[in-house]
């Protein structure tokens, strides 16, 4: 290759890679749902599994487990949420939580308790949502429930995972918070701007390699 298209070329490649990287962040991270606490992807699993509507806006607040679903309330203090039972999955009923100003004013059922892994070992994939004492039980026995198609995460629950109502467990998980911060779109549109700025610069060396060089005329009948 001649040694005067390297600098172009190079243009061309470093474009289409800044471009591409920033394409597939703002995919990542803008057009993918993700939980708002802790930043991680919403699987259909997540998605089925718990529905969190901010009641002043009207707004489905992504969440990946119950921890997070409770966590989101530092920033929706009042919340409609729907979540389904780990164990049984569909078939049994959801749980029906209503937050209003960041305090429980109704679970129903009653009985429904959260499975606080976390406490224990840091990770979202530790929390369970048990409907009952039953399903609590299997849940610290087992983990998970394989034949519940939904099941969210496939792992053992740590020992002396805490069983708590969503009362106790709603301030301290308040405190946690949002934690997650996606990169900014200024951030992703200065990625865009500095890949068109060197793919300019690449098509005007290009065209300057192409411009006919200018010959003097000769002097003499030679």
């Amino acid at each position: 290759m001649n040694t005067k298209y390297i600098i172009p070329l190079t243009f061309v490649v470093v474009a289409i890679v800044v471009l591409g990287a920033g394409g597939y962040l703002y995919y990542q991270y803008y057009g993918t749902p993700r939980c708002e606490a802790c930043g991680m992807i919403i699987t259909p699993e997540m998605e089925a599994n718990i529905k969190l509507v901010d009641v002043d806006t009207n707004q489905r607040i992504w969440t990946c487990c119950a921890g997070c679903m409770l966590r989101s309330v530092a920033a929706h203090p009042n919340v409609h949420i729907e979540i389904m039972d780990s164990w049984y999955g569909s078939a049994a009923p959801k749980t029906v939580i209503e937050i209003r100003n960041s305090t429980v004013v109704s679970v129903t059922p009653e009985s429904a308790r959260l499975l606080l892994g976390v406490k224990i070992v840091q990770g979202c994939a530790n929390n369970r949502w048990a409907i009952n004492e039953t399903s609590a039980q299997l849940l610290l026995q087992n983990g998970y429930n394989p034949s519940n198609p939904l099941t969210v995460f496939k792992n053992t629950l740590p020992n002396g995972t805490p069983v708590v109502t969503v009362s106790a467990a709603l301030p301290g998980l308040i405190q946690t918070g949002i934690q997650y911060v996606p990169p900014s779109n200024m951030f992703l549109g200065s990625m865009v701007i500095v890949g068109v700025v060197v793919l300019l610069l690449s098509v005007v060396a290009w065209r300057k390699l192409l411009r006919p060089v200018a010959t003097k005329p000769q002097v003499g009948g030679q």
